[in-house]
C-alpha cells in the first residue's frame, strides 16, 4: 500500500515514572517536542528578528505574508493535524485545518489551472498598489499548488513502481520515473519564486522595500518572473494521466 512512512520516534515505557497524565511517555513527548523544534530552525535562518515568527499552510492572514510556513511534509503533519497536537508542541502558532490534497489526477490538474488565475488575480492587485489583498491570495494559492503537485508527482512515481514490479527492466516504468522527475523539478523550482514572491510581498508591507512605487516595482518584477515558472510547471505536467 501507499502510507507514507513516518519516523517512529520511540514511546520509552509506559506505567513508570516516565509515563504522562494522557499515557504517552514523557521521554517521547520530548523527543518529539525536539523534532517538532528542528522544523521551525529556519524562522530563525530566515530573519533573526521574527525568530517566533510562523504559520501553518492555509493560514490566511495578514500576519502570515512573507513569513515562514511549516513544510507540508509527513515529518511536520502528525505534529499539527489537531489543535490539541499544535498547542502540545507549538502553542504560539494558530491553528487550521489541514491542506486537503486532490482525490484525482483530474481534480489535481483543476486546482493548478484554478490557482494559476488566481496567482494572475494577485498579479492585477499588484498593479493596483494593493499588496496586501495580492499577499493574502498567495497565502492561498501556495499550498494548494503545493497539494495539488504533489499529487501529481506522486501518480506517476506510483505508476512507475507498479510497473517496475510486473518487469524490474521495464521501459515503461524509466519513461514515468522521467515524467515524475520533470514534473518535481518544475514544480519545486515554481514553488521557490512563489515563496521568493511571498517573502517580498512581506518586506513591502513592512516598508522594508523602501518607498510604495519602487517597492510596488520590484514586486511586479518578481511576479513576472514567478509567473514564468509557474506556466513552465505547467507545460510540464500532462493533462490527462
Amino acid at each position: 500500500d501507499n502510507e507514507p512512512i513516518l519516523h517512529n520516534f520511540g514511546d520509552g515505557d509506559f506505567g513508570g515514572p516516565n509515563e504522562a497524565k494522557d499515557g504517552t511517555s514523557r521521554i517521547s513527548q520530548s523527543r518529539r517536542k525536539m523534532v517538532f523544534a528542528s522544523l521551525l530552525m529556519p524562522i530563525s535562518q530566515l530573519n533573526p528578528n521574527k525568530a517566533d515568527a510562523a504559520c501553518l499552510p492555509g493560514d490566511i492572514r495578514e500576519d502570515c505574508i512573507g513569513i515562514y510556513k511549516l513544510p507540508m511534509d509527513d515529518a511536520a503533519a502528525k505534529y499539527v493535524e489537531t489543535p490539541e497536537m499544535l498547542k502540545m508542541y507549538a502553542p504560539d502558532l494558530k491553528w487550521v485545518e489541514p491542506i486537503q490534497y486532490p482525490a484525482t489526477y483530474q481534480d489535481a490538474i483543476n486546482q493548478l489551472k484554478e490557482q494559476r488565475q488566481n496567482f494572475d488575480v494577485a498579479q492585477e492587485n499588484i498593479a493596483k498598489g494593493d499588496i496586501r489583498q495580492a499577499g493574502l491570495i498567495l497565502l492561498d494559492v501556495v499550498p494548494k499548488v503545493t497539494a495539488a503537485g504533489r499529487y501529481i508527482v506522486r501518480s506517476y512515481s506510483i505508476a512507475a513502481n507498479n510497473e517496475r514490479n510486473k518487469a524490474s527492466d521495464s521501459d515503461e516504468a524509466k519513461t514515468l520515473d522521467m515524467k515524475s522527475y520533470r514534473i518535481e523539478y518544475a514544480l519545486n523550482e515554481c514553488l521557490g519564486y512563489l515563496g521568493e514572491t511571498d517573502v517580498l510581498i512581506g518586506q513591502g508591507l513592512r516598508g522594508e522595500l523602501g518607498v510604495s512605487a519602487p517597492a510596488q516595482l520590484a514586486i511586479l518584477d518578481q511576479f513576472r518572473d514567478t509567473r514564468k515558472e509557474f506556466d513552465d510547471f505547467l507545460r510540464v505536467v500532462p493533462e490527462k494521466f
